[in-house]
């Protein structure tokens, strides 16, 4: 289920544990690094870039995507 709000989404790239994404204000690439599995597995990630502050929604691929 992906979180209701008004930041914008954001789609993200998985590398293991780490997810990528590109803010779209500033356009920096930032990464979100996850502690557990369950965490991993989410289909959205609220998230702040941390050079700009923006607050977005970053979408995760799924297993098949």
């Amino acid at each position: 289920m992906i979180p209701k709000t008004r930041h914008p989404n954001v789609r993200g790239t998985r590398t293991g544990y780490v997810i990528r994404y590109t803010c779209p204000s500033c356009t920096a690439e930032s990464v979100i690094v996850n502690k557990s599995a369950r965490d991993h597995f989410r289909e959205a990630r609220a998230a702040v870039c941390r050079h700009c502050r923006t607050r977005i929604n970053v979408l995760t691929p799924g297993k098949d995507s």
